[in-house]
Parts: C-alpha cells; sequence; structure tokens
C-alpha cells in the first residue's frame, strides 16, 4: 500500500510540474522569442536549434524568414571556422530571397560583406601564406559592396562596407604584392615585374607602394633592363626622398 501524501505536498508539487509546463514554449511566438533571449544573452548554441525548428515548422510563416536572419547572425557570431562562414551565407541569402522588400536588406547586404572579409582574412596573411590562394572572397567583397551602393546610398551601414571595401582592396594588393615577392626571390623577373607593375597601377593607393616600386627597380635590374630601372628609380626619388 502507498504511503500518503500529506495535501499541502500535493499542491506544492502540481504548482512546480505546472509551472515547468508553461516555461516550455508551445506557439511558433513563443519559441522565437526564447530563441531571441538566447541570442541576446550570446548563447548561439541553445538559439540555433530552436531558430531551425521554427524554420522546419512554420515554413513561408514571417517567423521562418526572420529565423534565417537570426541564424546567419548566430553562426557569424560563433567563430571565424569556414563552416560558420559558409552556414551564414546560406541563411543570409535566403532572407534576401525571402524578403527582399525588408527594411532589413542594407543590414544583411552589409553582413556578407563583413563575413566575406572575415572569411578569407584569418588565413590570407599568416605565417604558411598559400600563394596559390584564390583571393575571390576579396573580389566578391567588392561586388556586394558595389550592390550595396547602388541600392542604398544612404544606409546607415554603408560608413561600415566602405571600411570592409578598403581592407579588401588592400588583401588584394598585398596579396599581387607578396607573389611578386615570391616571382623575385625564385628568379622569376619578368613575372616578379608584372605583379609589382599590376600592383602599382590597379592599386594607387596601397600602404606599401614605396616598397613595391623599390622591388620593382630591383626586378628591372636584374632582368638586365638598366633603362626601365633608372626610369623607375627616378620616380621612386622623385615621390620618397
Amino acid at each position: 500500500m502507498l504511503p500518503k501524501t500529506k495535501p499541502w505536498i500535493g499542491l506544492l508539487l502540481f504548482g512546480f510540474l505546472a509551472g515547468c509546463s508553461e516555461s516550455v514554449p508551445k506557439t511558433v511566438e513563443q519559441k522565437y522569442d526564447l530563441a531571441i533571449e538566447y541570442m541576446d544573452k550570446a548563447q548561439y548554441a541553445q538559439a540555433t536549434p530552436i531558430l531551425l525548428e521554427v524554420i522546419d515548422e512554420n515554413p513561408g510563416t514571417r517567423f521562418a524568414t526572420f529565423s534565417h536572419l537570426k541564424l546567419g547572425d548566430a553562426w557569424m557570431s560563433s567563430g571565424d571556422t569556414e563552416d560558420n562562414f559558409n552556414s551564414a551565407e546560406i541563411q543570409y541569402r535566403i532572407f534576401l530571397k525571402d524578403s527582399p522588400s525588408s527594411h532589413l536588406v542594407p543590414y544583411v547586404l552589409n553582413r556578407l560583406i563583413e563575413l566575406n572579409y572575415r572569411r578569407n582574412i584569418s588565413l590570407f596573411f599568416n605565417e604558411t601564406y598559400a600563394f596559390s590562394r584564390d583571393p575571390g572572397h576579396f573580389r566578391k567583397i567588392i561586388k556586394e559592396y558595389q550592390r550595396f551602393f547602388l541600392l542604398y546610398p544612404g544606409s546607415l551601414y554603408r560608413q561600415d562596407s566602405v571600411e570592409y571595401l578598403a581592407k579588401a582592396e588592400r588583401a588584394l594588393a598585398k596579396h599581387e604584392f607578396l607573389i611578386g615577392r615570391w616571382y623575385l626571390d625564385h628568379q622569376l623577373y619578368p613575372s616578379a615585374i608584372a605583379r609589382f607593375q599590376n600592383t602599382l597601377q590597379v592599386y594607387p593607393n596601397f600602404e606599401d607602394r614605396q616598397e613595391v616600386l623599390a622591388q620593382l627597380i630591383e626586378a628591372y635590374s636584374f632582368n638586365q633592363q638598366p633603362e626601365r630601372a633608372k626610369e623607375m628609380q627616378r620616380i621612386y626619388d622623385q615621390h620618397f626622398k
């Protein structure tokens, strides 16, 4: 025979269970709000499965649309890994497709510009620089910015995008310069000259322009082109002496 439970203990137990059942989100609104609470606390691992659940259970709704956006933000904030960046980009582009007239489109385009910068910069200039690395993500930033500026020239996010554009252009210039240096070190002088010339012509505001010009002078000298070397030396002296 089971022991009898005192009435007040039963009431406490009932209240505890009722409170627990109410804390579990049931409606789409409750689930979305809970995910946003996790996002606000930077608890992205907890927010992500809830947002995915909202999308799976409510396709085509505004909750699903904004869950794609929030998933992009969650993965962007979870760490600079290729998987995170790829997942974030997919979610952002789904949002743009599903909600092309949203007031948040400028924000998402700006996030894509930032994403493509961060995706490549973490490994681009480390000690094991890969000369075959395709700097396509930096070029993608320029295309994304052109789209952004064309559609939203007065956006509040424009300044952030301009800064990432400038960073991308510096990265591309650095890429050209480093490859030119590699060619020069390996006595591939015509290839080095071509890279240095391209760096100077395409990126006239490159911060290491003085060093590029100095390397170009050296490349012309080793390539038995003394007149071109003297011409570059005159330009060097005019601008940097």
